[in-house]
């Protein structure tokens, strides 16, 4: 059977199952662009509307259960509805969200992000990843007296305009080795905003090297993911990020670790696995409970560009930063994730990546699973990709055929392929799920 006979048969069979959430798009596109207003949550023919979630398992329109893999692409860490957080939650709320000042709330989670995260030695809440990477970039500009920045081909870092670039550019790369041109990967961006952008290679210290070497005198920044998310769980080698702290140091730029997904590899972030501090890290997802906050911070010399005591400063906007509902629950959420919580959610992955992993092997597939702490993501190619132009392969349509085949097998992940762990899950999830590949594996093994 060829790969478009498989995709029609799985899309139908996808279509009799949930009927209800193809209803619910019909209507929603009435309103709304689209039908949605996540992007990245829209799928073909349609995607599943959610009626809820309960510890690790979600439920669609129709009552399917699904074994959640994806957990709002990781914000999700201890499940839905997890009652600690939801105690907390209740009682912020019995006492009004925001008040247009100073919490007590704030002070405890900013204090436990600085005992945990090492680079943070002053730290400040915003909303949400997008808005942490703008305040942290604006940070090393105002310290530096610099606009560019580097950034990893690949690596994304949220929704400004300065660092949406290359992050899925095309391939081959038409002008040769790293570094590399700069491409808006969206519509909109202004030339302008493209100039102050230079693209390096992820796991290529000498790419970002000849970058510095010949603009130094204009790049304030590096920045890029230490597990390259969107990309693929895929984990920076030790000499890279060793390399690149050192000519951080050697050019006088700031080096900035965007942990918004992978500070769950370790207790201490990926920068504790790695054991190299950055000056300034961004964090978000799980740290807020699943309630949409973020945070920035990092050196307290950098982050006193934020201090209104001083003469000039940056005010920092936002009319929910901070706000009482999202730190009382990321204070729960934190003394949840304890060393032992990292260990167990990491040793699960540990336990799913193997058993699938056997299948492959069993079927010699031209798969591979790329795995990081409780991250993980399936690659459509033999070997696990180091970077951004290694993930590129001829089956790149086969993530969304393995996608709808695992949700009508009860497996929610991400249709590029994409997953994590949660605090909740037990041993019989996994299981369940790397059966559940196996079988998947078993029925594709002859469309390669």
């Amino acid at each position: 059977m060829r790969f478009d006979e498989l995709y029609s048969k799985v899309i139908e069979k996808y279509s009799n199952k949930t009927p209800s959430s193809s209803k619910a798009y019909t209507e929603a596109k009435k309103y709304m662009t689209g039908g949605e207003t996540r992007s990245i949550v829209f799928f073909n023919p349609y995607p599943l509307t959610i009626d809820y979630g309960k510890g690790a398992y979600l439920y669609d329109l129709d009552g399917n259960k699904y074994i959640d893999f994806l957990n709002n692409y990781t914000s999700m860490i201890h499940g839905h509805a997890n009652p600690n957080i939801l105690e907390a939650a209740h009682k912020a709320i019995d006492k009004g969200v925001c008040y247009g000042s100073a919490i007590g709330e704030q002070v405890e989670l900013a204090k436990m992000l600085c005992e945990r995260v090492p680079s943070f030695e002053r730290v400040r809440f915003c909303n949400s990843g997008t808005e942490a990477v703008l305040f942290a970039i604006r940070a090393a500009n105002a310290y530096t007296g610099k606009s560019a920045i580097i950034k990893m081909e690949g690596c994304f870092h949220g929704s400004i305009d300065l660092v949406e670039h290359s992050i899925a550019p095309k391939l081959p790369h038409p002008e040769g080795d790293a570094p590399y041109q700069a491409y808006p990967d969206v519509m909109g961006i202004s030339e302008n905003v493209t100039k102050d952008v230079y693209i390096a290679q992820f796991n290529n210290a000498d790419s970002v090297e000849d970058i510095l070497k010949e603009h130094a005198d204009k790049i304030s920044a590096i920045i890029l993911e230490p597990v390259m998310g969107q990309t693929g769980a895929i984990a920076a080698k030790k000499e890279f990020i060793v390399r690149l702290r050192e000519l951080a140091d050697t050019y006088k730029v700031v080096l900035i670790f965007d942990e918004i997904q992978c500070l769950r590899v370790s207790y201490h972030g990926a920068q504790g696995m790695y054991k190299v501090t950055p000056d300034m890290t961004t964090v978000g997802k799980w740290i807020g409970g699943g309630y949409p906050i973020a945070a920035f911070g990092g050196k307290k010399e950098i982050m006193d560009v934020y201090n209104p005591q001083r003469p000039e400063y940056i005010a920092q906007s936002g009319t929910f930063n901070g706000n009482k509902l999202g730190m009382a629950a990321g204070i729960v959420s934190m003394r949840l994730l304890s060393e032992e919580a990292v260990d167990y959610i990491n040793g699960l992955a540990e336990e799913l990546c193997s058993g699938i992993t056997d299948s492959i092997k069993k079927y010699n597939l031209p798969v591979s699973v790329a795995c990081a702490g409780s991250l993980m993501h399936i690659h459509f190619t033999k070997n696990v990709p180091t970077d951004y132009a290694s993930t590129k392969n001829k089956y790149s349509d086969y993530n969304k055929l393995l996608h709808i085949m695992l949700l009508e097998k009860g497996i929610f992940a991400a249709p590029r392929g994409s997953m994590n762990i949660s605090t909740v899950m037990t041993h019989e999830d996994i299981q369940r799920a790397v059966m559940a590949y196996d079988e998947v594996f078993n029925e594709i093994k002859n469309i390669f």
